[in-house]
């Protein structure tokens, strides 16, 4: 069974500086680390997109959004999410957690209902939250267009000044013990 009330967009638009090339393309295991993103997400949601740059090719078949903002920043990419989201959330995940486990995914879905409850949920480690592996609801467009015309472009930031339902490590590693699936693949030596 897959949830319809939520869906999920995979950001694949950012540069990749620490990468040296496209990371959404970068093999994992043989395949795309975007495809491992897409294929855990698809597997829990009926509604998979993925957030690419304007003019961009897409590196999956699969339907897309463009950001057409021209901050170059996460918050502009979940910002197009939020734009584009036809239920009652979107879950944004970042194309560099090839290791995103499935159960994972849906307990962090669980605890966002059809209606009401908190205007994020994300994974709290001791960083802070996870952004980029979080629950958003589409009544924060408006204080994410706010935040990005005057330059704040900082989620860490922004999920501190909304209700933000945080889901501690402990309880993350309930279902994750060695939280591999929060591991981003950022440089050619995380691989």
């Amino acid at each position: 069974m897959k949830l319809d009330h939520v869906e999920a967009a995979v950001l694949v638009g950012g540069a990749s500086s620490r990468m040296g090339r496209d990371k959404a393309r970068v093999p994992w295991n043989g395949v795309p680390m975007v495809r491992c993103v897409a294929d855990a997400l698809g597997s829990c949601v009926t509604r998979v997109r993925l957030v690419i740059r304007p003019g961009s090719e897409p590196p999956l078949d699969l339907p897309c959004i463009e950001d057409v903002r021209a901050e170059r920043a996460p918050i502009v990419g979940v910002h197009a999410a939020l734009k584009a989201c036809e239920s009652a959330a979107v879950l944004v995940v970042a194309c560099d957690l090839p290791e995103l486990d499935p159960a994972l995914v849906l307990a962090l879905l669980a605890l966002v209902p059809a209606a009401d409850g908190a205007d994020v949920v994300a994974p709290l480690g001791a960083k802070g939250h996870e952004p980029l592996f979080a629950v958003y609801r589409p009544r924060l467009l408006s204080e994410f267009e706010r935040r990005i015309e005057a330059g704040e472009l900082s989620l860490q930031s922004l999920l501190r000044d909304v209700e933000t339902l945080g889901v501690p490590e402990a309880v993350l590693r309930e279902l994750d013990p060695e939280l591999r699936s929060l591991r981003n693949v950022n440089r050619p030596q995380d691989l």
